[in-house]
This record gives C-alpha cells, structure tokens and sequence, in this order.
C-alpha cells in the first residue's frame, strides 16, 4: 500500500456529507439498499446478459442479493480505507439518485504498491442528461485532492462507452491508456493540481449566500461554541448566556434571522440568507476542530462530527463517529414511516426538566474538557517561548 493509502487507512475517518449546488453526498443509510436494488435491476428486460440497447449495456444487472452485498462492500472499504463511495440524494426531493466516490484498485501480488484510486459512478437512469454525475464527480475530486491530499484519481471507460468517457472528460479527466480493469477500454486519469500550499480542508462546499455572510471578529480566546440558532430552545440559550456572564465560553449563534440576544463582546450572532441548507453550510464552514456545536440537526451533526468537532443536542445527546451512522438511519426510517403513515402523529418528546438538566450537565462537562486543553495548550506554548 503506498504511504498516502497507509495515512488514510490509518485516520479512520468517517465519510462526510457534502453538498453540490443539487446534491447531497452522504454516508450509506440502511433505507438506500431497496431503491439502490431497484436502480441495479434497471436494465432487465434487455438482452440475454440483462443489458439493453438504452445505454446500459455497460451497467450489468444485480439481484437484491447482490446490490445488498455491493453496500456492505463499499461500507466496509470505506472504513479500512478513511475514505470511499457516497450515496447520493436530491438536495430538495431527498430521492435517492445513485453512487459516486473513490475505491482502490489493488496493484497485485506482483506489485502491490501500484494500488491506485479509481472514480467510481452509477446513477439512476431518471437522473442522466442533467449534468448531475458532471456535478458530483466535479465535487468528489475536489474532496480527492483538496482534503484527501491524493497524488491522482483514475477511472476506467469500457470498450464503446461513449456516455462514459464524455463524462470523464467534462470532469477533466484525460484517456492516457489501454484500461487494464476493462480490456479493450480506456484508462483515465487526472493528477492533482500544483499549488503552492495545501488547500484547507473542508468536508463540504460552503453556500455563496453563506460564503457572502459576514464574519464577525474573534472574541478573547475561550473555549468556542456554535448554536444552531433556528431550532434551540429558549431555556437552552439562557443556560449557555449564563456561562458566557461568568467568562466560561464565547458563543456565536447562526440563523437566517435576526435574533435578540445578550450585549456581551462574547456574544456574535451571523445571520446568513434564507435558502436550503445555507445555514448548515455556514456552520460546517466556520466550527473547528473541537468546538461545540449545538444543534438537534443529525444530517447537519454529521457533516460536524467528520470535521472534528464536538456536537450535543438540545436535550443532552451527544453525536458521535461511533453514533451518527446509527441516528441517521433512525430519523430517515421514522421520517419514511410518518410519511407513509405506518407511525401516526409523533415528533419529539416534550422538553421536560430532565432534559434540561442532562443538557446541563453536557454543556459543563464540554467546558471543564475545552478549558483544560486550552490552558494546557496555552502552558505549552508559553514553555517552548521560554525555551527559545
């Protein structure tokens, strides 16, 4: 394995949301395995190999067995790897659209540090001809080069795939040889972009509205919290004001609103435009490693749990690399089954006192750890100045 395999192998990281201007890549969901099934059997009723003569000829069928096998695959590359194949949705329908993302071609026994990155891509037929599969390779090369660091990406066309190899040069990708994976094809290839220092890493394209959004200056250095100011309850804001009074926390809160709040100079507001997800965007854009970000959002949670940051719930849950996967899962099956009526009525249980009380003894607990590793941070700075 080369050594830039062996680094993300090494980081374990979970698979980010990110959002294009019409998509959403995510993590796999168990709710995608029936329409991913149905996107694989899209071809049946064509020739005796189950392709037709529409474009799929190149798309091989696969029974439900098969497709469910393929997401297990692809889950558990992803978790050896630190990185590999999103599900992909329609930012406004929520529709699940197909599958792009990176997977490793191994180089062989012969010559194992020849293991390269391959693009990988299969969209419902219902979704070709908007340029959707431009947009979202477009994107995962940036994630490939700006926040994996990958030296180049390559993808292979088969033998007579036009749809395939105009799709690989709109993303700019250059045929540079005979494909090895698909005798007879074209191998692809695209190098990463020479700059003169590291793009910062981002684990989803900011918002313009958002990108416009003004930011306010840095307050004195204190442990920093984020509030997803559209959906925390008043009780909960009240608690975190206090600790700002008492000089625990800096706080900035976002809405696409304008919000009272207390006259304190650790105290920011940011309000961005109204619009689908902008807000989010803003916060997946601005929260750092280790902050606090609080927020009952677990699409939004997730995106902030893959950057690093610390994520509790208004109620007192915390989001967690080793929890997401299974919240998102969650909410999308109770979503599904109010919608299609299985579960009447629902949505959460009311905010009660024990609620308030287990968000208060999150919120302190994040305190005391983020002020012991500043001064702790702050004491070896202060050493090495000595030092010096």
């Amino acid at each position: 394995m080369t050594p830039t395999l062996q680094r993300l192998a090494a980081a374990h990281a979970l698979l980010p949301v990110r959002r294009t201007e019409r998509l959403v890549l995510r993590p796999w969901q168990e709710a995608d395995r029936a329409a991913f099934a149905a996107l694989n059997r899209e071809a049946e009723g064509g020739d005796a190999e189950g392709w037709d003569a529409e474009g799929m000829q190149f798309l091989p069928v696969l029974e439900r067995s098969q497709s469910d096998a393929l997401i297990d695959r692809l889950r558990l590359a992803t978790a050896r790897q630190g990185f590999g194949v999103f599900a992909v949705e329609e930012r406004g329908s929520r529709a699940f659209v197909g599958m792009i993302g990176l997977e490793v071609l191994a180089g062989g026994p012969e010559s194992p540090q020849a293991a390269t990155v391959h693009l990988v891509c299969r969209f419902g037929r219902a979704w070709w001809g908007r340029g959707l599969a431009a947009e979202a390779g477009r994107d995962v090369l940036s994630w490939a080069f700006a926040v994996l660091r990958l030296p180049e990406v390559v993808a292979h066309a088969a033998p007579g795939d036009t749809r395939a190899a105009r799709w690989l040069e709109r993303i700019g990708m250059s045929g540079d040889a005979p494909s090895a994976a698909e005798p007879g094809g074209l191998r692809y290839r695209i190098a990463a972009p020479i700059t003169e220092a590291a793009p910062a890493a981002a684990s989803a394209p900011v918002h313009a509205a958002a990108q416009a959004a003004p930011t306010p200056p840095s307050p004195e250095r204190l442990p920093q919290v984020w509030i997803d100011g559209d959906g925390a309850p008043r009780v909960i804001k009240d608690m975190v004001w206090k600790a700002v009074q008492r000089g625990a926390i800096a706080v900035t809160i976002v809405a696409n609103r304008p919000l009272v709040v207390p006259r304190h100079r650790n105290i920011r507001t940011a309000v961005v435009a109204h619009g689908l997800d902008v807000a989010d965007d803003w916060l997946v854009a601005h929260a750092g490693r280790g902050d606090l970000v609080i927020t009952s959002d677990v699409p939004l949670a997730a995106e902030l749990v893959a950057i690093g940051a610390e994520v509790l719930s208004p109620r007192g849950e915390w989001f967690t690399p080793s929890n997401i996967g299974e919240k998102l899962s969650l909410r999308d099956y109770f979503t599904e089954a109010r919608a299609s009526g299985v579960i009447e009525g629902g949505g959460p249980a009311a905010f009660d006192e024990r609620a308030k009380r287990v968000f208060a003894n999150g919120l302190d607990s994040w305190i005391q750890r983020a002020s012991s590793a500043l001064r702790s941070s702050a004491g070896a700075t202060a050493a090495s100045t000595t030092a010096r």
